[in-house]
């Protein structure tokens, strides 16, 4: 019996060695055959049939495409970012897209009520010009867009054309604004496709596990300079 579990004591490590087992600790295995001890270092536990089945599915793995990429953003933003596994810029590129779309519909609603309130009102005065006696109109739209209760009705010479001009800078104000949003609703469009272009480039791209950066002292002789000590940076990666 004790020598049936001497055997089973000296298989065991050796089927351990032989499965390819990597523990993250040192461990000192002594064998017959030396008179020293061999240290094994690994950092990981892992098994060589695993990483060779890893291996295996990461070859048949269809590659990323990143013109796959860059159609999926043209025809709806956000889904290839999805496709890179960049789901967090979604809420972010719709949040950005949400807030241009409100601003674009409010600008364009009160761009059309200061034109047509501009316009109204300056075929008012040009009435007003020829025929001092025009009548003033009934529920006027420039009348809307002043404080409540307040009219235009009584106004002067310099106040209609005061009011004139401030109903013109409004209109143009919500213009420019309306513009510009335009173009920053194309901005973002024309950046989630680049952002989704460059990062399916980077999709497949890999960085080794096994990274460390060794210093070591160095030493060296040269004819003119003599003896030379220092340092040797050296960066794995």
């Amino acid at each position: 019996m004790r020598r049936i579990l001497k055997n089973i004591v000296l298989i065991i490590p050796v089927l351990l060695i032989g499965t390819g087992i990597k523990a993250s600790e040192y461990y000192c295995v002594e064998f017959p055959a030396t008179s020293r001890d061999t240290i094994i270092q690994t950092d990981s536990l892992s098994f060589e049939g695993t990483e060779i089945l890893k291996s295996s599915l990461k070859e048949d793995k269809k590659p990323h495409s990143p013109k796959k990429a860059t159609i999926m953003a043209m025809i709806l933003p956000g889904s290839a970012q999805v496709y890179n596994g960049q789901w967090w810029k979604v809420p972010i590129l719709y949040g950005g897209i949400g807030a241009t779309v409100y601003g674009l519909s409010w600008n364009m609603k009160y761009f059309k009520k200061y034109r047509n309130a501009f316009v109204d009102y300056t075929d008012y005065l040009n009435a007003l010009e020829k025929d001092p006696e025009t009548p003033y109109p009934a529920n006027a739209s420039w009348d809307k867009l002043m404080r409540p209760g307040s009219t235009a009705e009584a106004f002067n010479s310099s106040q209609r054309k005061r009011l004139q001009e401030q109903l013109k800078t409004k209109k143009d104000n919500y213009k420019r604004n309306r513009d510009l949003l335009y173009i920053v609703s194309g901005g973002i469009y024309l950046i989630q496709i680049i952002d989704a272009t460059v990062f399916a480039h980077f999709y497949d791209f890999e960085v080794n596990d096994d990274i460390s950066f060794n210093v070591r002292p160095s030493t060296g002789f040269s004819p003119v300079s003599g003896g030379t000590v220092g340092l040797t940076l050296t960066f794995n990666f």
